[in-house]
């Protein structure tokens, strides 16, 4: 839990989106594991101008945590939820189980930087930080989506976010961006729904999702389970046989070719996927963090790549 140089990017961003940080709920108290010089010049970049030794302070006065740092973007209250105390969260909740009463709809931002990946019951989890997002508020989430197998309890997918953070649990995803650690760029993710097909992507190093959605309505969240879009396309399309939705699944290299030929070609195109074009361009738009950060680029329809 904390904000390596990718998280922080990410909420520089959000803020320059105009998400409001005054009212912040963390999911587990964020420790900075970033450098002071290299904060000492995000901040710069976005109008807050910091000597060496204030940007010292940011890491000595929390010992290392990341309360100061939301203070200086705009927070007046800032509280941490994690379920132990041995960080030194200000309140100790499981969200394995129903928050409070006195913890909802009552923050202007709930942010999660790579704590719900380690809760197990993901379902009421994620419930949990919708029902804490004030009313034109936000949910900020940063998490693993590939390559971190053993990190958490789970990795994520686009899709999940889309269908959660849906309309009719009463919010709309402003931005959702995808990024690998080792690298600088960022990219838009598009809706599955709305692209028409599923989005995926192979890489070969570690990946986050990056997610801001609003909350555009306070009703009862997760009613009912979402269900996967291509999948409700498929049960829509009732012109079709299950023989016929069956012989469509099948691969064309596996319909005409022998098993061995067509696993090698397979094979072959995946591992070029990985090293050429691990992002599909039809469902991944290059964006750039540093100029959200300062308010560049305006929020695209939910769902739609820039």
């Amino acid at each position: 839990m904390g904000l390596d140089t990718k998280a922080t990017q990410f909420l520089l961003a959000a803020r320059g989106l105009g998400v409001s940080l005054e009212r912040v709920a963390t999911i587990g108290r964020q420790r900075l594991y970033v450098t002071p010089a290299w904060l000492r010049a995000r901040l710069r970049a976005i109008g807050i101008a910091l000597d060496s030794a204030a940007t010292a302070r940011l890491f000595e006065e929390a010992d290392g945590f990341a309360e100061p740092l939301l203070r200086m973007l705009g927070a007046r209250r800032v509280l941490s939820l994690d379920a132990s105390g041995y960080e030194g969260a200000s309140r100790v909740a499981d969200l394995n189980a129903r928050i409070a009463p006195d913890l909802e709809s009552a923050f202007t931002t709930v942010f999660d930087s790579g704590s719900l990946e380690h809760v197990f019951d993901f379902p009421t989890a994620i419930g949990n930080c919708m029902r804490m997002v004030a009313a034109d508020g936000h949910l900020l989430i940063v998490t693993p989506a590939n390559n971190m197998v053993g990190h958490g309890f789970y990795q994520f997918s686009p899709e999940l976010f889309y269908r959660v953070l849906a309309e009719s649990n009463g919010f709309v995803i402003e931005r959702m961006l995808a990024t690998e650690l080792s690298s600088s760029r960022w990219y838009q993710v598009a809706d599955p729904a709305v692209l028409g097909t599923r989005v995926q992507f192979r890489t070969f190093r570690p990946t986050y999702l990056c997610v801001i959605a609003r909350r555009v309505a306070v009703r009862p969240v997760l009613v009912s389970p979402p269900q996967q879009s291509d999948y409700v396309t498929q049960w829509q399309n009732t012109g079709r046989t299950a023989r016929g939705v069956a012989g469509a699944d099948l691969h064309p290299l596996d319909r005409y070719l022998p098993h061995w030929l067509a696993t090698v070609t397979k094979s072959c195109g995946h591992l070029g996927q990985v090293l050429l074009r691990p992002f599909d361009p039809k469902a991944f738009k290059r964006v750039d963090i540093a100029r959200l950060a300062t308010g560049g680029g305006a929020t695209p329809p939910s769902g739609r790549t820039p």
